[in-house]
């Protein structure tokens, strides 16, 4: 099937001007029914739509890592237009998204170190205090950039890295040596203070659509730039402006499965105004010239869903996903689901990611010259008219489980411990409990209530990238929202998104504060 599309594709003059109309709702953190069965691979829209909305979104993130302190308060706020056409001669239409966010307020701070009690700032090794550093003069942070592969981590640059904690003073030369300084992003949190003037104005989705075929063989093509939901590779949902992707999806339905595959060669970053920039790697040292998504969903006749998906990166990293499904009655007004997934990941060219060295006290950018990582996923919810109580499990392999296709990508953990954090390291063992609940069943309709306990550990093994006294992690978080049922506004929406997170000798707070409103809809 993939040869099949991809000769399909690649050989017709529509793979350069055409792609896939494909609005497969995907809730990679949502347990309920519509998460596996609601797919709208064909969906007929009869008119135009005009939406203009407005975002306000306040973010408080306190962050104590290691040694160092970073605070974090932003205060952003945006309007976004999107435009859905109808199908023009019931065959062909244009989506266009475009948007403006500008701060209101930010602000940027990071603390000394706060490890003993007379205040003074112990730059750690690899942090040699330089004019242009936080530590020196003022400006950006730096951290380093480790050349060589993982598996020499381990070998005898693991042992040089033990006898580094050990004896700072004598024991880390050959370490600091054998690294270059690449500029940090705090935390790699995407900052819309990129821009110069700290406002970002930019189109998020220009893209033809087109559909033919019968009714029993449907294909729905769209091409340009897009928004992407899919399970193995998907773009921000971010509160104000969204990133997105340039190239082709095509859609089908082939014996009662829904068919789609997508190629895509470009992006367009949430924090810049730039339009479109090609993909690189992780290390920023190589071009990935595709992307490939091929994926398929089926439902059997006794309500079972299952889902697999495969994607590619260039010859640098492939994925594979696979996912079944199952709600059931077990009382009247009563159900419970069963959510299974698997996903498996290859890389190779010295594929890998960044992560922190505790002896150090430094991020790294850490190589693999043979990555391979896997992990399983299960999650049972039982769900009433107003409440869902749920329950998953998690637990990651071989190595840490890398997100993303490229550098920049910031595609979600397709797992149901991906919440504050994603409980993805190597050999981790989680499980999440939670509950949400919709007020409308007291006569508080608007009303939405979530919380969730999360919880992970990794074995007691020496793990030489993080020498952590305690390989454990843990979270609260939750959410609480409300809607406006009548008056002058309503159908504005607040909220208030909150976490608090501890583990391997960090701490982080993070408070989100949300005001939507949609000011037109024609």
């Amino acid at each position: 099937m993939w040869n099949f599309l991809k000769r399909w594709i690649l050989n017709s003059h529509l793979s350069t001007t055409l792609a896939l109309l494909f609005s497969f709702n995907v809730y990679g953190l949502s347990f309920d029914s519509q998460s596996a069965t609601n797919s709208h691979f064909n969906s007929d829209q009869k008119q135009n739509s005009f939406d203009i909305s407005y975002d306000n979104h306040f973010l408080s993130k306190n962050t104590s890592q290691r040694s160092e302190i970073f605070d974090l308060d932003e205060w952003v706020h945006g309007l976004k237009i999107d435009f859905q056409s109808r199908y023009y001669l019931n065959f062909i239409g244009v989506d266009v998204s475009l948007g403006s966010a500008t701060y209101i307020n930010n602000g940027i701070a990071q603390g000394g170190n706060n490890s003993n009690g007379s205040g003074s700032n112990n730059v750690g090794v690899g942090q040699n205090q330089q004019p242009g550093t936080v530590e020196g003069t003022g400006g950006e942070q730096t951290f380093n950039y480790v050349n060589a592969s993982y598996e020499s981590l381990t070998g005898a640059l693991g042992d040089e890295i033990k006898t580094c904690s050990a004896n700072p003073t004598i024991g880390c030369q050959n370490i600091v040596n054998s690294t270059s300084q690449e500029r940090v992003d705090y935390l790699r949190q995407p900052q819309l203070g990129n821009s110069s003037v700290n406002e970002v104005s930019a189109v998020t989705q220009a893209y033809t659509k087109m559909r033919f075929g019968s009714e029993q063989q449907p294909f729905n093509l769209r091409f340009g730039l897009q928004s992407l939901h899919l399970e193995t590779f998907s773009t921000s949902g971010s509160y104000v402006l969204p990133s997105s992707v340039f190239g082709t999806l095509i859609s089908t339905n082939l014996s009662g499965a829904d068919v789609y595959y997508g190629r895509f060669n470009q992006y367009h970053q949430r924090g810049s105004s730039q339009f479109i920039q090609p993909f690189t790697s992780y290390s920023q040292e190589q071009r990935v010239k595709y992307i490939d998504v091929l994926g398929t969903q089926y439902t059997f006749e006794n309500g079972l869903v299952g889902q697999f998906e495969m994607g590619r990166a260039g010859n640098q990293l492939k994925k594979y996903f696979a996912k079944l499904y199952y709600l059931m009655d077990v009382a009247e007004g009563i159900s419970l689901s069963l959510d299974g997934r698997i996903g498996l990941a290859q890389g190779k060219q010295a594929y890998g990611y960044y992560d922190w060295l505790s002896p150090l006290n430094q991020f790294f950018y850490v190589q693999h010259e043979d990555y391979k990582s896997r992990y399983y996923n299960v999650t049972a919810a039982l769900h009433t008219q107003n409440s869902k109580l749920y329950f998953g499990v998690n637990k990651t392999e071989l190595a840490d489980w890398g997100s993303g296709y490229f550098y920049d990508d910031q595609s979600a953990f397709n797992s149901t411990l991906a919440l504050y954090k994603n409980y993805n390291h190597k050999n981790e063992l989680a499980w999440v409990i939670g509950l949400d609940y919709d007020f409308s069943g007291i006569k508080l309709p608007g009303l939405n209530l979530g919380i969730h306990y999360a919880r992970g550990k990794r074995p007691g093994e020496d793990i030489v990238l993080e020498l952590d006294e305690k390989n454990t992690e843990q979270e609260v978080g939750g959410y609480i929202a409300y809607t406006l049922q009548s008056g002058l506004l309503e159908g504005l929406t607040l909220g208030w998104h909150f976490a608090r997170w501890q583990g391997f000798e960090n701490n982080e707070e993070s408070s989100r504060f949300l005001l939507t409103y949609n000011l037109a809809d024609f």
